[in-house]
């Protein structure tokens, strides 16, 4: 299938995007020009389910059980984590949008922020928030969780070399690890990195991700709201998830993961038809439904006939059956995607979870390419129950996003004044709020989407979009 090339598309603006967003989810709209309190309320409101099924139940069911032990790991008492976990199965909507960087991060901090207003609206008190640790320490220039600006300038987190942090993911157990906060501007500490050294845990860890888990938690009381609890899962979790899954034969995942010509044949063959549509672009499968992992370094992987098999030089081979991958994903020789995240996280039982530019479109078309694999196999009951939900992903990353440095905000403002940062962002129309919109504005898959929309290519009645 053919279609514009990049330099055929002409530049996208913000009031493109805004009236593209408008487009595929028409409840937007109503929320452009009104607080973006009101907004984050909406995307936090947690809509009875209209249909369920024994997959589903069991799905949330095993889900919340994961974020109980992972509150547990993370040092609430068990009462805390129960609480938490039952919270979020009542009211399961998951913030999905930030990598695994420290609350201070500007792309996170103002995510978290956002997220506050949800919960306060509706009076939660429990926050889980998927942070993706499959990404490196460095994303470009300056820039990932091994990076932070402080005063202007910018600060090694963990004080590695370009060596150390150029081939490895945040989750790599290859430590130690420890905040050294390393200006790499200046010989000496302004004042804020010291106090933001004083504030994070000491000592060494055996991963970043555990090292930026263990600051977010401190950082979040400190700095915060104390009242709502604030869990972070990221991608270890969610190989435990898989793993509770595969070794419980009511699972639907268990139960059609391994089938030979079933489901998981007919889930490539749904990822293969829709990177021949106009929606191509959006999904990219990198990686079928795990990434190799050697000492931190991710690999792709394919399957075929029955193995996984490294797509690269590495030399990689496992068996595609239960008792080989649940090994392998205990020892960490496998990471779970994102596509199987999805899927353990919020499509089997059934979270809403709020992402960023790309994943505003490519979420539903994850969903899409899930029930038409279903359809194939003949699942029609879990099918029915997918398709039923409503408003299963928003845009809820990089909603707002504002000029101005976040430690230094909050150590002007105090701990106490936390409701006083939200009161000051939360008036702003949801216009005013996202800025710019660089991360849309600045991304040819929104140009190239803006030209194929005005050429009737996509369309919301398109059956791939029946599932946003």
């Amino acid at each position: 299938m053919t279609g514009p090339t990049d330099a055929d598309v002409p530049a996208v603006s913000k009031h493109d995007v805004l009236e593209l967003i408008s487009y595929l989810f028409p409840w937007i709209a109503d929320y452009r020009r009104r607080s973006l309190v009101d907004y984050a309320g909406a995307a936090f409101h947690a809509e009875p389910p209209l249909s369920s099924c024994n997959a589903r139940r069991h799905a949330i069911s095993l889900l919340q059980r994961c974020i109980r032990g992972a509150a547990r790991n993370a040092g609430f008492a068990d009462h805390r984590a129960s609480y938490i976990a039952a919270e979020f199965a009542n009211a399961p909507v998951m913030q999905a949008g930030p990598h695994l960087h420290l609350v201070l991060e500007p792309d996170a901090y103002y995510t978290h922020l956002f997220s506050l207003m949800g919960l306060s609206a509706h009076r939660r008190s429990a926050y889980v928030s998927y942070a993706v640790s499959t990404v490196k320490f460095v994303e470009r220039g300056r820039k990932g969780p091994g990076w932070l600006k402080l005063g202007g300038d910018a600060i090694n987190v963990f004080g590695l070399s370009r060596s150390q942090m150029i081939p490895f993911s945040v989750l790599a157990q290859n430590g130690p690890y420890r905040f050294a906060l390393k200006n790499v501007e200046r010989a000496q500490d302004g004042d804020l990195v010291a106090r933001l050294r004083s504030e994070l845990p000491l000592g060494e860890f055996p991963s970043a991700a555990l090292a930026i888990k263990q600051a977010n938690a401190s950082l979040w009381k400190r700095y915060f709201d104390p009242g709502i609890d604030f869990l972070q899962i990221d991608d270890e979790d969610v190989a435990d998830l898989v793993v509770d899954h595969l070794q419980d034969e009511s699972s639907w995942l268990a139960r059609h993961m391994f089938e030979r010509d079933g489901f998981v044949r007919c889930l490539r063959s749904s990822i293969d038809a829709l990177a021949d549509s106009h929606w191509r672009g959006w999904f990219k499968n990198t990686t079928d439904l795990f990434w190799g992992s050697d000492r931190g370094r991710l690999f792709p992987l394919r399957l075929a006939d029955s193995r996984l098999e490294a797509k690269g030089a590495e030399d990689f081979s496992l068996e595609f059956a239960a008792d080989a991958v649940i090994e392998a994903l205990q020892s960490r020789k496998i990471i779970p995607n994102l596509y199987l995240m999805f899927i353990v996280m919020a499509i089997l039982p059934g979270v809403r979870v709020l992402g960023g530019s790309r994943h505003t479109v490519y979420y539903p078309l994850m969903r899409y390419v899930f029930c038409r694999a279903l359809a194939m196999s003949g699942d029609c009951e879990l099918r029915t129950t997918i398709a039923a939900d409503r408003r299963p992903g928003i845009w809820g990353h990089r909603v707002l996003l504002e000029d101005a440095e976040p430690f230094s905000e909050l150590d002007m403002m105090g701990p106490e004044n936390i409701k006083a940062v939200l009161r000051k962002y939360g008036s702003l129309s949801l216009e005013e709020a996202c800025g710019a919109l660089d991360s849309f504005v600045g991304d040819p898959l929104w140009a190239c989407f803006k030209t194929r929309h005005h050429e009737g290519l996509v369309r919301v009645s398109d059956p791939e979009w029946a599932l946003s």
